[in-house]
């Protein structure tokens, strides 16, 4: 009674899965089946003592790569009934050896919110008319992380953006984002997450009208905003590509425009730094938990029937962050000082030290956003290439010769050179450092520029 092949079931049951998420899942399945089949065995069905003879014999691999190994597993056994599997979830020495190489990982280090200061200075760059247009849209784009409380991938899916300004003192820039990291159930998925930022600024002149006015600029009116992202990465002669950059040049280029900026910490800035600089300073403000909670894009459970007939569950939270920016605006509230120091001239009271050691307790449910640094791609993909075989896009005159590839070190997403020199892709990027020229072509094209192979 089955309809189709082999490869058709395969994607039906991984049908609202993100590639990036398979893609993951299947790297520590690919290299545990390429390290048996150099030793000449086959590992499937899976065995208890054959995954643990690997897992033992790979100690120098990364501390995390052991409890992936077990998560893919468990992915495969989830989705597709994997042979051997259960078996293999159950030992406890593949567990204790998985948490004991885990426990070797580097402690977590979070990224510390933007002081006051940073975030003036971004809206500084945004009104200053000396500046280039890239660097303001860039400084507009994190002031909008900032004031948006957006982490920086569901940022890039924001479209539909409206401003309601009835006068310069107050008013909301609207829109509304697709696919985010909080849509994690299938009804979800299906929504749009609506997003409220307000145009109060720190400095005296309200920065989302220029932001605005650039965008329409470069990217035309409104409509164009849905087919464009929010940050699209820049491409040669001060234009623009339709790919979103990637969150490690996004962090590049947010240290790149507060360079010479105070900075009390010395963990450096990332992009995720701009979603907690007003959640960590509502914390500080002593701003309940459901408000915050709200603002940062998160619900409990019990709250869905309550948020669902609100129609507008965003308009009290928001109130109270326009409330504590005027607060900090006035200087009647100081986040970047010391506990004792935040309320010039005002005691706090037992309620907001108690929400205080709350919140710098709790852990964080963004904590497994996509890590910004660099990781050794080259086991995965010489499993790749050993295992999966060839593989390209299918289009005509790939294999032409002349044809020149490269691979960006850290994304390693593969381009196509324009001209003999090397100098330019055909998506309009530029030939630099972060690239490197493949002396031939690459068995298995993945990922790729979808301009450069359109």
């Amino acid at each position: 009674m089955a309809q189709g092949g082999l490869l058709e079931s395969v994607m039906d049951a991984l049908g609202n899965k993100a590639t990036s998420t398979i893609h993951a899942r299947v790297s520590p399945l690919l290299q545990l089946v390429h390290y048996y089949e150099q030793l000449g065995y086959s590992c499937f069905p899976l065995t208890e003592h054959l995954v643990y003879e690997y897992m033992k014999n790979s100690l120098h691999k990364a501390p995390s790569f052991h409890r992936s190994l077990l998560l893919a597993i468990s992915f495969a056994s989830f989705h597709f009934g994997l042979d051997g599997a259960k078996t293999v979830l159950a030992s406890g020495r593949i567990k204790g050896c998985a948490q004991k190489h885990y426990a070797e990982k580097r402690k977590l280090t979070q990224r510390p919110p933007l002081t006051v200061e940073q975030v003036m200075a971004l809206e500084q760059i945004v009104l200053d008319q000396g500046r280039t247009d890239i660097d303001r849209i860039g400084a507009g784009f994190y002031l909008t992380l900032v004031y948006g409380r957006l982490r920086y991938s569901d940022a890039q899916q924001v479209s539909q953006l409206t401003l309601d300004m009835p006068n310069a003192e107050q008013g909301f820039l609207e829109g509304v984002a697709g696919r985010t990291k909080t849509s994690v159930s299938l009804e979800r998925k299906c929504r749009f997450l609506p997003i409220a930022i307000p145009t109060l600024s720190l400095s005296d002149q309200p920065w989302i009208p220029v932001r605005m006015e650039l965008r329409e600029k470069h990217f035309g009116a409104a409509r164009g905003d849905e087919r464009m992202p929010l940050l699209p990465n820049p491409a040669a002669g001060n234009t623009w590509s339709k790919m979103p950059l990637g969150v490690s040049a996004g962090s590049q280029w947010l240290r790149a425009l507060l360079n010479g900026v105070a900075h009390n910490s010395s963990v450096p800035l990332g992009t995720h730094s701009c979603k907690a600089t007003l959640l960590s300073w509502a914390a500080k403000w002593a701003m309940p938990h459901g408000p915050r909670r709200i603002l940062g894009y998160h619900s409990e459970g019990r709250d869905k029937s309550l948020l669902t007939y609100s129609r507008d569950g965003m308009a009290g939270p928001l109130r109270l962050l326009c409330k504590m920016l005027q607060d900090v605006k006035a200087g009647r509230f100081l986040p970047d000082s010391t506990r004792s120091g935040r309320f010039p001239g005002d005691l706090m009271d037992e309620e907001a030290n108690l929400d205080d050691a709350r919140s710098d307790a709790s852990s964080s449910s963004s904590d497994g956003s996509e890590n910004e640094s660099e990781i050794d791609p080259e086991p995965e993909e010489a499993a790749i290439k050993e295992i999966v075989g060839k593989w390209d896009p299918g289009l005509e005159n790939l294999d032409d010769e002349g044809i020149c590839f490269a691979r960006h070190k850290i994304s390693r997403c593969i381009h196509v050179m324009q001209d003999e020199a090397g100098n330019l892709f055909k998506c309009g990027r530029r030939m630099g450092t972060a690239y490197v020229t493949l002396e031939e072509k690459p068995a298995f094209m993945h990922p790729l520029c979808n301009i450069c192979f359109r």
